[in-house]
């Protein structure tokens, strides 16, 4: 009896071992294969009873052809029937350039470096995005483009926009003969103005960095200028100004810009980094219309006076003059002469830029219209309405003066007389170029005549561009 009972209990025990090792291979333990390459993974699955397949993924966070996961969020210390299929991925690398946005700059440099490119940022003023973060890329690059390896990246973060004065303007240039040289700052603003805050700096040659920096001090009322002038000027200069820096040098296409003393550009004379412009030798004034500062300069806003032309300085804004005549010294002068004048009357006239008078002015002797050359008569309309403009305008005029002009001289080379032709007080060259029946052929560099401040070329040049404007007679 006692036998039996041993005998049953061993078999009682074997099937109870062999129910354990059934169960210790009835399920598979994933392994840690953390950083191991395929051929080590496959290495450790020699040894499992597991179906497995690689497929790569594009991730640049890890070596590339190491291991980033098991498929179905399956992870290591899971268990597997045996036999089941286990998807392995392994890290593949794009160049692709990632999204960067709400990225500090030392984010963006570490999210960077995990593709192959080479960086630069700039920075970009905007107040819609915070300091130092990302704002964009640059060169037309975007986030989840496919680059080349070793591409250029421009990335641009942003910079607050600086907070500007823009109380103050450049109201007025003078770049003269010789040593003459002069700016005005004029307030255009309701409050006092703090100098000290600005400073004038002079960009020389077409240079892109400033050559020489004028430090302002002293406060400016409202409304009120602020002229500095050149301690070598003369006198006529010096006595208009507010201030004398021996440092104020510049020439015709040298850039002048008001800015703040961090650098903050406000105003600008020129264009910073060109050579290609020419303010020399005259005046100019802002127009009466131009109450901010621009740091693009615009030619337009600006205008145009005779060299050395001081007269202004002190007091802005200045209306600038729609009418002239002669000076009554010039009667003084005899017509044979350079700005002589005499006393005619008007006989008859052919076209819209010869005449006839009396005494002296007939025939052969007619006088030629300086700077003008209106359309031959029979060419056309314009022709014929320059001929009547003409005549109608020495017809009815009451006293004629012709004048010698100092550069075109008062004879051509056909034996003509050439004059400018004043009607009442009026220059009818000028008037026959502002209503389009020429255009403009007057010429003057040394700025013989001027006229309430500004050179008969001068003159000439705007009534021109008036016609152009309005598309009048020849510009129609």
């Amino acid at each position: 009896m006692i036998k039996k009972i041993m005998m049953l209990s061993a078999l009682f025990f074997l099937s109870i071992g062999l129910l354990s090792c059934e169960e210790e291979i009835a399920t598979v333990t994933v392994p840690n294969i953390n950083g191991m390459t395929q051929t080590q993974i496959e290495n450790i699955f020699a040894e499992l009873p597991l179906n497995i397949t690689f497929e790569t993924v594009v991730n640049n966070t890890i070596p590339e052809g190491r291991f980033v996961s098991y498929h179905d969020l399956i992870v290591a210390g899971d268990t597997l029937e045996p036999n089941t299929s286990l998807i392995i991925y392994l890290a593949t690398h794009e160049n692709r350039l990632p999204d960067l946005r709400g990225l500090s700059q030392l984010e963006i440099l570490t999210e960077i470096s995990k593709i192959d490119v080479v960086l630069e940022f700039q920075f970009f003023e905007t107040n819609d995005t915070e300091e130092g973060y990302y704002v964009a890329y640059g060169n037309n690059n975007y986030a989840g483009q496919l680059v080349a390896s070793g591409a250029n990246i421009l990335i641009y973060i942003a910079k607050p926009i600086p907070e500007i004065n823009r109380s103050l303007i450049i109201s007025k240039y003078l770049e003269g003969s010789l040593n003459n040289r002069a700016i005005e700052l004029f307030n255009v603003s309701e409050e006092d103005i703090d100098l000290s805050l600005f400073e004038i700096a002079i960009y020389s040659d077409g240079s892109e960095a400033a050559m020489t920096i004028i430090e302002l001090s002293g406060y400016l009322g409202a409304h009120q200028t602020y002229v500095i002038a050149y301690s070598g000027a003369d006198e006529s200069i010096k006595n208009v100004a507010d201030d004398l820096h021996s440092r104020l040098i510049f020439n015709g296409n040298d850039t002048i810009v008001l800015r703040q003393n961090d650098e903050t550009m406000i105003d600008v004379l020129g264009n910073i980094g060109w050579g290609l412009f020419y303010l020399d030798n005259r005046t100019l004034i802002r127009k009466t219309n131009i109450q901010e500062p621009t740091v693009t300069f615009n030619i337009e806003e600006w205008d145009t006076y005779a060299i050395n032309y001081v007269e202004p300085f002190g007091s802005h804004p200045v209306t600038y003059p729609v009418t002239f005549t002669f000076n009554t010294e010039y009667l003084s002068i005899p017509f044979s002469e350079p700005y002589g004048m005499i006393e005619v009357e008007f006989v008859s006239n052919n076209d819209g830029d010869t005449a006839q008078f009396t005494p002296g002015f007939l025939y052969d002797n007619r006088v030629r219209f300086i700077g003008i050359d209106t359309p031959e008569t029979g060419s056309g309309i314009v022709a014929t309405n320059a001929k009547n403009f003409v005549g109608t305008k020495l017809s009815q005029a009451n006293i004629i003066y012709l004048m010698h002009d100092p550069i075109s001289g008062n004879v051509d080379t056909y034996g003509r007389y050439l004059a400018l032709i004043w009607a009442d007080g009026v220059l009818l060259n000028y008037e026959i170029v502002l209503n389009g029946y020429s255009q403009n052929n007057y010429q003057d560099s040394t700025q013989a005549l001027i006229f309430n401040g500004i050179p008969l070329a001068r003159w000439m040049t705007n009534a021109e561009s008036y016609a152009k404007s309005l598309g009048l007679g020849v510009w129609g």
